[in-house]
């Protein structure tokens, strides 16, 4: 239905018409917030609506429908330099809304001699199931027949070479993992039930405070809805990936809310290309593969480079064979602990947690398949393997440009890049030129800003000798090296 009422914004009285105000409210609780296309002139109103709007972000638990168009929703008509542009216009829809409607998508068209952006709401008829892959929850780790499922997995043989066992066990493990999570039961459910017990044993305690049955019973449901909150926070702080929140902290309210956050951002509904063709619903794979494809370079021909006194530095004799020698055991372990337990997994779905809480387990057999690897050069494609994921550079993306793309790689991958990493890193500082001031330990990318302002001080006067500055943007050059 329609409801259009008299609001009162900070003590100012507005009675808004039928078209200037469209709330949208479902019959069955679910909610959108109100879009406000008000042609009042009054800019006292406009920023007193546009800071409602601020409020109700925080106070009525409402979270911005993902959107694409035009950033700015409102324009006040250009008078030379005097026009204005705004982002007054939302769409926000509640918990409930972007639980049963999502991927929903509001679209923000031109205004053309309105000053108003239209909002159209798109909510999707029918969303296809597609089968998740196999991803390790860290909460695995804390059941109590872990180690054993481990140790069962582990034993078995199944080559001759090392890095093949290792990735033939782990895949083997994943079915007794989903057995271990389904025997969790819904993480959220259990929370909910010590928490109706201990709100009625509290509830009879204050009654009855000299009943001893009645404490004990209270302490019992203590513990265990202690226990799954903090089972449900470290499920949802994985899935959230904050990082600086300390585990314990009990924000359960606030991982939920950012891992639906980052749910409604995940889902990419409908994109533009560098042409401005929309691509939307299934397309949308097909524009990203297309751009990249272009983007990222294509084969072609190249000449044989001289490399004839090519590099004038050179590493000395013993740092030279101190690169090359043999790889420890300490190494290994070194590089598998020094990652975080919450980061992405690659396309094996294991994080970096499941090795370290089983490292007394899985520990060796690590250890031989990464010096395996560093022996004879050869890495299996299942390990090279990488997910290919889009980051948004901006707020509202809405074009394939607006996502910078990373890669997400299998803990054994970065634990061998890791291992070539720390030992290149050592001798960075004596092959790279004092210039390269960043990406190098001990040198700061604030050095080079510093001496080019004062380089361009003086740069503006007329005495001296002739001189010219290139200011060089170097991002296409980056993205697009073949």
């Amino acid at each position: 239905m329609i409801n259009v009422a008299s609001w009162n914004i900070r003590g100012m009285n507005f009675s808004p018409k039928q078209s200037e105000v469209r709330h949208v409210i479902f019959e069955n609780g679910l909610s959108v917030c109100a879009i406000l296309e008000s042609h009042v002139k009054d800019s006292k109103l406009v920023k007193l609506c546009s800071s409602v709007f601020k409020h109700w972000d925080w106070t009525s638990n409402v979270v911005d429908v993902q959107c694409s168009g035009l950033q700015f929703t409102w324009n006040q008509k250009p008078k030379g330099a005097n026009g204005i542009l705004k982002k007054l216009d939302r769409v926000l829809g509640n918990s409930e809304f972007n639980d049963s409607f999502e991927g929903a998508l509001a679209i923000f068209l031109p205004y053309r001699t309105s000053d108003h952006s239209p909002a159209v709401l798109k909510l999707p008829c029918h969303v296809k199931a597609k089968p998740k892959p196999f991803k390790f929850y860290n909460i695995i780790t804390q059941h109590d027949r872990f180690k054993e499922v481990v140790k069962n997995g582990w034993e078995m043989h199944v080559s001759r070479f090392l890095m093949y066992n290792v990735v033939k066990k782990i895949r083997n493990l994943k079915k007794p993992f989903r057995k271990l999570l389904y025997e969790n039961g819904n993480i959220h459910k259990n929370v909910d039930v010590p928490r109706v017990e201990l709100d009625r044993v509290q509830t009879d305690l204050d009654q009855d405070p000299n009943n001893i049955s009645l404490r004990d019973e209270e302490a019992t449901y203590v513990i265990a809805y202690s226990d799954a909150l903090l089972l449900q926070e470290r499920f949802l702080r994985q899935k959230a990936k904050i990082q600086w929140l300390k585990e314990g902290d009990l924000n359960s309210a606030f991982f939920h809310k950012t891992v639906k956050s980052k749910v409604n951002r995940s889902r990419i509904n409908v994109v533009a290309n560098s042409d401005g063709t929309i691509f939307k619903n299934d397309q949308v794979s097909k524009a990203f593969i297309d751009h990249y494809e272009v983007f990222l370079g294509q084969p072609s021909f190249t000449q044989d480079l001289n490399i004839d006194d090519l590099f004038g530095t050179k590493l000395d004799e013993n740092d030279a064979l101190n690169m090359i020698r043999n790889v420890s055991s300490s190494e290994v372990k070194e590089a598998i602990f020094s990652m975080g337990n919450d980061k992405s997994p690659g396309p094996d779905g294991y994080t970096a947690a499941f090795f370290k809480d089983a490292w007394d387990i899985v520990g060796d057999g690590i250890i031989a398949a990464v010096k395996e690897f560093f022996t004879n050069g050869r890495l299996l494609k299942e390990l090279n393997h990488t997910v290919i994921a889009l980051v948004p550079k901006k707020q509202h993306p809405s074009q394939v440009n607006d996502y910078r793309p990373i890669s997400c790689c299998n803990v054994l991958f970065k634990c061998i890049t890791k291992i070539i990493a720390n030992r290149i890193k050592e001798s960075l500082k004596t092959l790279i030129s004092p210039n390269q001031s960043d990406f190098v330990p001990g040198r700061s990318i604030a050095d080079n800003i510093l001496l080019t302002q004062e380089l361009m001080y003086n740069y503006h006067l007329d005495r001296g000798v002739p001189r010219c500055a290139f200011k060089v943007d170097i991002q296409k050059a980056y993205d697009t090296v073949d």
